[in-house]
């Protein structure tokens, strides 16, 4: 059992709410002493949105439409974006990871300078992707020589975003997303994490899938616990807000339990829902799958007002918890247009947009930590 974090407190910037700041637990002896703590909440929570990279010319990371998109994420109260370049793997059990070229490094480079300029940080989250149905959970090998490869090829892909972190002066980086299926490999993922810090000077952090974030091995590794939040939450097609806020309850004691265990603040690195029916609950399902679930509903027709409810309830029952470091709403595209509308996730110009815009530009950034 490791020992229990000491708490101090450190002065949250934007109103100056005093949060508690967890610091690195003490290790039983005998062990390794965990890295030096990099504090990756000195201006206060991250209150983030997952920004991503529209296809198409003139509309993509770092064009004069990303910078206009960034402005509207600010002027909704958000400081914190994370900006994903994907890897392609071609099956669950492959070792080659092929860099995808849309979101290039040059892209890269240029949309944090972007999101600098406007006085946003920055969260670099390099993604291994598959082709549907696949995801990055599935992501496994059949044997010793299998992981070997993976591990290799995966820590060249995280130390190339590592390096241009660095170089790009990113604000933080994740190591890993949603791989669910690896994360119990911990002498791999302990030797990539030093290697990531020998190379980034910044926070480092895991984007664990909800499923995973209890059973992670190397959490102390790291500067805080990410969790992409999909949780499901109340079994019903359209349930209310206040339904939603008391399935929230038990998930966000287990949650802080794992951050008292660990000394290490949770940041939701993804927590969206689509505007549709059965989003509370299924929130990964497809069109066709949602309307398996319910001959009553038309998934042609998004619901807009569970998607607000769903947004309203995370930030009424998990906000005020001062262990949480910050949230990152899934998700928000790099240039306006039908894409945000085609995408059941993107709140764009959706009631949602205003959910976020209404708790996170109130006069006093406190009052929601009072609630």
């Amino acid at each position: 059992m490791r020992g229990l974090a000491v708490l101090a407190v450190v002065w949250m910037g934007c109103g100056g709410a005093p949060l508690p700041q967890t610091v690195a637990a003490p290790r039983e002896e005998g062990t390794e002493p965990s890295p030096p703590l990099r504090n990756a909440f000195a201006a206060g929570r991250h209150r983030g949105a997952c920004f991503a990279h529209s296809l198409g010319p003139g509309v993509g990371y770092g064009t004069p439409a990303a910078a206009a998109s960034l402005g509207e994420l600010r002027d909704l109260g958000v400081d914190w974006v994370s900006i994903t370049p994907f890897g392609f793997l071609a099956a669950p059990d492959a070792t080659e990871i092929r860099v995808l070229h849309g979101e290039s490094d040059e892209r890269l480079r240029a949309v944090t300078a972007q999101a600098h300029a406007l006085g946003l940080r920055v969260l670099l989250k390099p993604h291994l992707w598959l082709r549907p149905p696949h995801w990055p959970g599935d992501v496994s090998q059949r044997d010793e020589a299998g992981w070997a490869a993976f591990f290799a090829a995966y820590r060249e892909f995280v130390l190339r975003y590592a390096t241009l972190g660095r170089e790009a002066d990113v604000d933080a980086l994740l190591v890993g997303n949603e791989l669910v299926a690896t994360s119990g490999r911990e002498a791999e993922w302990r030797e990539l994490i030093a290697a990531a810090r020998r190379e980034f000077p910044g926070p480092l952090g895991y984007g664990a899938n909800h499923s995973e974030a209890e059973l992670v091995p190397f959490w102390d590794a790291l500067d805080f616990i990410g969790v992409s939040a999909y949780y499901p939450l109340v079994e019903a097609s359209s349930p209310s807000r206040r339904q939603l806020v008391e399935a929230w309850g038990p998930i966000l004691d287990r949650l802080g339990a794992l951050s008292r265990r660990w000394g290490r603040r949770v940041v939701f690195t993804e927590v969206g829902y689509p505007a549709a029916d059965w989003a509370a609950w299924t929130p990964w399902a497809t069109e066709s799958e949602r309307a398996d679930r319910s001959e009553a509903s038309d998934p042609s027709q998004p619901n807009t007002r569970l998607q607000a409810d769903a947004f309203a309830a995370f930030l009424e029952a998990a906000w005020p918890r001062p262990w949480v470091g910050g949230a990152y709403w899934w998700k928000w595209f790099s240039a306006d247009g039908e894409r945000d509308f085609r995408d059941p996730f993107a709140f764009r110009g959706r009631p949602a947009a205003d959910v976020v815009r209404a708790a996170w530009t109130a006069p006093d950034p406190r009052s929601l930590e009072r609630r």
